[in-house]
């Protein structure tokens, strides 16, 4: 007389369990998340020709070569390299080959910053290319987030690196961020289109000038950061210099500096002066926590005006 409930209760268990084992054969698999940076790359009419590659510490370091020193200020923390050849081996496209570096980095800004470093006159914004970006015959470079991405090309053309370049971007979904607020903020008028650079660490900024060659800048320490451009017609420059604290006697040590390099060097209202040995006016201000120097502008009001313009930003901008 109890055999029928317990016959009726295992009906139910194996009803529910070919249920149960249904619906998990229609449920749809979970999606996996999509990495922002991909590990391997795809590019038509071209295959790997050798396996990709991510380097770190000392590999990174001995990848780079001298160059290393100011990446790693930049605060590079890995590279990932992918080498290709054509797919079809033929006497035209004999010694084509490209190598695709993608520098991961701390922020957006410092990949903006070793992106910045890399312009070459010669190289041109694609429209193609969703990030900002440079092209060039051997070479292109874009910036999108975090990553830095630089095409090292030999034997292709142009055209060919130009849709490389535009395919990579793509493919990396990270946000192509405007440049740091510090370029944005750099004096328009006169300014060369692609000359702005952000300046991090003393390699970079000793680079720049040899007036930022000097510890005081606070450029070793991390202290500072400086933002600078080109300006037509003459190729003058400005530099920014932005400071978590101004330095003591920042005005005096510039005075001195001035005289070390230049002509015709004196003090008036806070603003050192100068000239370089081809007449150009060179300027020192400070305003806040800011500084800005003039290096080589031929019109002395066009110096004043840039000089001051330089300096109407925020005071405390790190």
């Amino acid at each position: 007389m109890k055999r029928a409930p317990i016959l009726a209760a295992t009906a139910i268990l194996l009803i529910v369990g070919s249920l149960s084992a249904q619906a998990k054969k229609t449920r749809p698999a979970a999606k996996r998340p999509v990495a922002p940076v991909p590990s391997s790359f795809q590019f038509s009419g071209w295959v790997p020709s050798a396996p990709a590659r991510k380097l770190v510490g000392k590999a990174l370091a001995d990848y780079l070569g001298g160059a290393a020193g100011v990446a790693l200020q930049y605060g590079v923390k890995d590279i990932s390299i992918h080498r290709f050849r054509p797919a079809a081996r033929t006497k035209k496209t004999a010694g084509q080959e490209f190598t695709l570096e993608l520098y991961r980095m701390d922020s957006s800004v410092d990949a903006f910053g070793l992106f910045s470093l890399g312009r070459r006159n010669a190289d041109r914004a694609s429209a193609a290319v969703a990030a900002p970006n440079v092209t060039g015959p051997d070479r292109s470079a874009f910036v999108k987030g975090y990553v830095y991405v630089n095409i090292r090309a030999n034997g292709c053309k142009e055209a060919d690196i130009e849709r490389i370049a535009a395919s990579a971007a793509k493919r990396i979904s990270l946000p192509a961020d405007p440049p740091p607020p510090g370029i944005a903020g750099l004096p328009r008028s006169n300014l060369v289109p692609g000359s702005e650079r952000y300046i991090r660490g003393d390699i970079a900024a000793g680079a720049e000038s040899p007036l930022l060659n000097r510890d005081f800048w606070g450029f070793r320490t991390g202290t500072s950061r400086a933002f600078t451009a080109r300006y037509a017609p003459q190729d003058s420059k400005l530099i920014v210099v932005e400071f978590a604290e101004l330095p003591e006697g920042l005005v005096r040590n510039a005075l001195e500096l001035f005289k070390e390099y230049l002509e015709d060097v004196r003090e008036e209202g806070g603003v050192v002066a100068g000239a370089d040995v081809a007449g150009g006016v060179c300027l020192f201000g400070v305003s806040g926590k800011t500084a800005a120097l003039i290096i080589g502008e031929p019109d002395p009001g066009t110096a004043r005006t840039r000089l001051q313009e330089a300096l109407a930003g925020p005071e405390d901008r790190i």
